[in-house]
Order: structure tokens, then C-alpha cells, then sequence
């Protein structure tokens, strides 16, 4: 295992014709290896008190983030108790002040589970999930529901629908009440072949989408009462490295990301699709990058401040 460090200098604003809304390039710290031994498929990340947390959709487990010299790994902390037939299918995790929450891209369901996981609950009990983002034309294809979830405080959630077409799902889980809506168009190119996508969630002060498929990360802005994208961060320069690439380059990878400050850590799910350069074998990679200009000084470079 070895790790990667590149540095990027002189990366101004990108003026080029690719998007159709100016970006400002990601610098990239470091690239971690995250030992995944082969089967493991990291779908979400998140931190809390300073550690990070992943989930796999192939794995009921919660898994921490374990740095090492030169790489990651994933050190299983709680095992998820599963009654079902099938892997739960975890795509997101999140946390508030005493709980993590998981959401199940198979069940449509989230899992409150407590720090030391004795305690684990389904939410909601009903079917509400599913029905109300069936009923604005979200989930129309199979293994493209929920992505991806972030908690916005005051008991509130805000779900990620993946793909064709996009969209989010709003959750309170004190009153129980839900409502969905599409997101579909981008401000961003995607190549041809690729469908706008949301696969990454991150809440806080400032909530963040990542866009796999155009390998951006966006901010989110509420406008009427629904979350859309707003200024926005490209890594493709990072993830197009020989030193970082895979062999198949057709769709992107990451899925798990949290923002904090002018930090921002991404999480790959390669689907064990092996690196196509170097001794890495089917890792996935931790890419932690740096907004080089404050995000607060970033409005003067935009066009508009929310669509």
C-alpha cells in the first residue's frame, strides 16, 4: 500500500466551454488507499467527533475509518441485525447527537441505530418513503431509489433519489411526514452516455450534493421550498490521473462525502473494478481535497447565486 500525494498550483477558475456554469477545481491533499479486501464496497461516509464512518451495500455492517502511514482501513463496529432474506443494501449513512442513521436503498427504509448498536429502529413504519417519491415519478428504475441521506437537524432528513430521474425525498421523524420531489436537470455538463445523478450527501451549516456522473460537488440552496443545486467544485482533473484511475472510467465512482469547512472528503464505490495503473488492485480510494478559495469569497467568481 502506498499513498499518493499530488499537488495542484496554479488552479484558477475553470473559463472552459465543459460546464454550463463555471466550477472552481478541487486541490487534492491526499489519495488514500482504503483497504477494501476485495468484497468490501464502501456507499456512504460520514463524520462524527472528529472520526469517519462508512457503510457497504454489501455488508451489514457500520464500518470506521481506521489511517494508517499510507492507506485506510475498515474496522467493523457494529453489526446490523438483519431478519430479511437478502443484504439490507446501506447506500448512506449519517448521524445526529446520539444516533447513526443508515438508509437501505433495497427497503426504502432508514435504520436509527445507537452509538454502541444495542438499540436499532426501522423508520418509518410505513411504506411513505417509497410511496411518496413513487408518486412524483421518482424510482422508476431498479437499484436506482435511495442513494444517499444527510440530517439537517430538528429531526429532519434530506434523501438523495440516484437517477432517471434524479431527485430528493424530505423526511421528519417526528411528525412522520414526507415529501419528494424531481431534481432531474443539471447546471452541469454530463457526458452523453451518463445520466444526472445525486449518489453523496453532506448537511450542516452549508449542505452539499456530490454528482457522480459529472464528477462535481454542488452546493444546495432552498429556493420555493425545495433543495437545487447552486455553485459547484469539479475533482474530474483528480479522478482522470493515471495514478488514480480505473479501468472502467464509463460511469463515476464516488458515492460517500462529507464537507467540512474547506475540506472535502469523497468515498468511492468502484464495485470492486480493479485500478488501471499501479499495484492497488481493486481498492477504493478516500480522495481528500481542499477548496483553495474560501467558499464564502467563491460567489464573486459565479454567474448567479442559485437557479
Amino acid at each position: 500500500m502506498r499513498l499518493i500525494v499530488l499537488f495542484f498550483v496554479g488552479i484558477g477558475l475553470c473559463s472552459c466551454s465543459y460546464y454550463t456554469k463555471k466550477v472552481r477545481q478541487l486541490h487534492l491533499v491526499k489519495a488514500y488507499e482504503v483497504e477494501t479486501q476485495g468484497y468490501l464496497e464502501p456507499s456512504g461516509l460520514t463524520q462524527w467527533d472528529g472520526e469517519f464512518y462508512t457503510v457497504s451495500d454489501k455488508q451489514d455492517k457500520i464500518f470506521k475509518l481506521k489511517f494508517k502511514h499510507d492507506s485506510v482501513e475498515l474496522v467493523p463496529i457494529i453489526s446490523i441485525r438483519n431478519n430479511r432474506n437478502t443484504k439490507l443494501d446501506f447506500e448512506g449513512i449519517t448521524h445526529d447527537e446520539h444516533y447513526f442513521y443508515l438508509v437501505s436503498e433495497r427497503y426504502f427504509k432508514i435504520l436509527k441505530v445507537s452509538r454502541d448498536g444495542k438499540s436499532q429502529q426501522w423508520l418509518p413504519e410505513d411504506e411513505s418513503l417509497r410511496t411518496t417519491g413513487e408518486n412524483v415519478g421518482l424510482f422508476q428504475h431498479k437499484n436506482a431509489y435511495l442513494e444517499s441521506i444527510c440530517y439537517l437537524g430538528g429531526s429532519r432528513f434530506l434523501l438523495g433519489a440516484e437517477r432517471e430521474p434524479r431527485g430528493f425525498v424530505e423526511y421528519n421523524m417526528k411528525t412522520n411526514q414526507t415529501k419528494a420531489y424531481q431534481s432531474n436537470d443539471s447546471l452541469y455538463h454530463y457526458a452523453q452516455h451518463r445520466s444526472t445523478d445525486f449518489t453523496g450527501l453532506s448537511c450542516g451549516s452549508e449542505n452539499f450534493v456530490l454528482e457522480r456522473n459529472a464528477y462535481i460537488v454542488s452546493e444546495l440552496k432552498l429556493k420555493h421550498g425545495k433543495f437545487h443545486e447552486s455553485r459547484g467544485w469539479s475533482y474530474q482533473h483528480i479522478i482522470e490521473k493515471p495514478e488514480l484511475q480505473y479501468q472502467d472510467m464509463k460511469y463515476g465512482h464516488a458515492e460517500g462525502l462529507v464537507v467540512k469547512g474547506n475540506m472535502v472528503y469523497l468515498i468511492l464505490d468502484n464495485n470492486r473494478n480493479p485500478h488501471k495503473y499501479g499495484s492497488k488492485g481493486n481498492n477504493s480510494l478516500l480522495l481528500v481535497m481542499k477548496l483553495l478559495v474560501p467558499k464564502s469569497r467563491y460567489r464573486k467568481y459565479d454567474d448567479s447565486t442559485s437557479p
